[in-house]
This record gives C-alpha cells, sequence and structure tokens, in this order.
C-alpha cells in the first residue's frame, strides 16, 4: 500500500472501519438500559465517546430487535461496538436500534 492510498484511506470515512460516532441516545424508560439509534450505514466498530467507563459501567450491548448480542469494549475513550456490516435490519431501512444495559 503506497503512502498516498493510506493517506485516502485515512481521510475517508467511508473506507475506515473504525469511527467515533455521536448517536442518537436515549433512555428507554427501564433502571438499566439506554438505547443507541444507529443508521443503516453506521457499521464496523463505532466508538462512542460520551459513554465512556467514567460516566457508567456497560453490562452487555445487543442489537434490539432480535436481541443479538453484540461484542463491544469500554474504556476511557469510550463504548467501542463492533457492529457487523451484513447485520439484517428487519422492517425499514432507517437504522437499527442497540440496547446498553448496565
Amino acid at each position: 500500500m503506497t503512502s498516498e492510498s493510506m493517506t485516502n484511506e485515512l481521510m475517508n470515512p467511508s473506507t475506515t472501519k473504525i469511527r467515533t460516532l455521536e448517536p442518537i441516545i436515549f433512555y428507554s424508560g427501564k433502571d438499566d438500559e439506554l438505547q443507541i439509534f444507529l443508521n443503516e450505514k453506521e457499521y464496523g466498530e463505532l466508538i462512542i465517546k460520551s459513554l465512556s467507563d467514567n460516566q457508567l459501567k456497560v453490562k452487555e450491548v445487543f442489537l434490539q430487535e432480535t436481541n443479538e448480542k453484540l461484542e463491544w469494549k469500554q474504556d476511557y475513550k469510550g463504548l467501542r461496538i463492533s457492529v457487523p456490516e451484513g447485520l439484517e435490519i428487519s422492517g425499514s431501512s432507517m437504522g437499527r436500534v442497540l440496547k446498553v444495559t448496565f
């Protein structure tokens, strides 16, 4: 890989697999759960800075529609969630909702 192609890959967010997001996060009504809205194009390694481990301690991350557990890691930089590209979205193609329990 040339330095030019590496620079283009780093500057083009559509080709970069790790992205920092500021998604819509809302309270689900349950004492220990938040929901995160992602559009259909948000996949790969997603970092949500506002959910760092100094804010709250995450226990699990699920896809709301199927309760499929997603891989995640939380540290001082935020909550990093691995969202597979081929993840099915039932209904409309408007996006998906993740459940975060703490």
